[in-house]
């Protein structure tokens, strides 16, 4: 699992850095709309946040990910997300 760090920016928006072997990528995920997209699964929250990112980087390289990640784009690219994005926050 890569390293990173995740800074609350308000307003449920996350400056994310993930250290990789080329070096620090940088993050905005936007969790502003979480607790609708998710049924109330998910909260704009940094729990959420981190889970989001670790969801992520176990499907897809840091680099690979765009520089700004939409929970709802999320949720909707991959079916489970919303699920596993839950039990990874506990």
């Amino acid at each position: 699992m890569q390293d990173f760090e995740v800074v609350s920016q308000g307003e449920g928006e996350y400056e994310v850095s993930v250290e990789t072997g080329e070096g620090a990528v940088a993050l905005t995920l936007l969790l502003g709309e979480a607790e609708d997209s998710s049924d109330g699964l998910l909260g704009p929250d940094e729990s959420t946040a981190r889970a989001t990112i670790q969801y992520l980087l176990q499907h897809q390289d840091a680099q690979d990910l765009p520089q700004y990640i939409d929970i709802e784009e999320v949720l909707a690219a991959y079916p489970d997300a919303g699920e596993e994005i839950g039990s990874l926050r506990e």
